[in-house]
């Protein structure tokens, strides 16, 4: 079955997965495989491979390659809300900063506990009070000011430390 192109772009892509295929009961390495996704026993989208070498090595390929993509695309989106919250933090903070080398710890820890209660203040008065698209928004903001303070602690260690001996080295990080 070839899928229609709105199929694919309504169904979330990380949940994708690869099952036997609807001629494939008995789950045979060879014989067709499904790529599937929805959120239920019911698919929203199903495609067969049927033609490959490998069908099942073929399908899981494919899931992968789908999967890994989209929570890459993710990441780098939340990295970069991150990034853009570091900023805004730079230009308020000041002194109060937590990426700033001379603050002291309970100062940075106050900060991160502060914007982790910030997402418990959000979630407890607007989940019953708006819609989830509207509470996904508000705790987006929240959440990336959470990781923005968490940065900016990681900032100041790495200030406080020599490039010979940072944290973890980029070496064990590679590695």
């Amino acid at each position: 079955m070839i899928p229609e192109p709105e199929q694919t772009g309504s169904v979330e892509l990380t949940t994708w997965r690869v099952v036997p295929g609807k001629s494939n009961p008995d789950e045979n390495e060879y014989g067709a495989w499904g790529i599937v996704g929805g959120g239920s026993d019911e698919h929203s989208f199903y495609m067969e491979v049927l033609g490959a070498e490998e069908p099942r090595k073929t399908a899981q390929f494919v899931v992968d390659a789908v999967t890994g993509h989209a929570g890459q695309l993710r990441l780098e989106s939340s990295l970069v809300s991150v990034q853009q919250e570091r900023a805004r933090q730079r230009a308020t903070n000041g002194i109060l900063d937590p990426s700033n080398p001379n603050l002291i710890e309970e100062a940075k820890l106050a900060a991160l506990i502060d914007e982790v209660g910030g997402v418990g203040r959000v979630f407890n008065q607007d989940r019953f009070a708006t819609g989830r698209d509207e509470l996904d928004k508000r705790l987006y903001a929240q959440l990336a000011q959470v990781a923005a303070t968490a940065v900016a602690w990681m900032e100041c260690i790495h200030a406080r430390s020599n490039a010979d001996s940072e944290p973890t080295s980029r070496q064990e990080r590679a590695g």
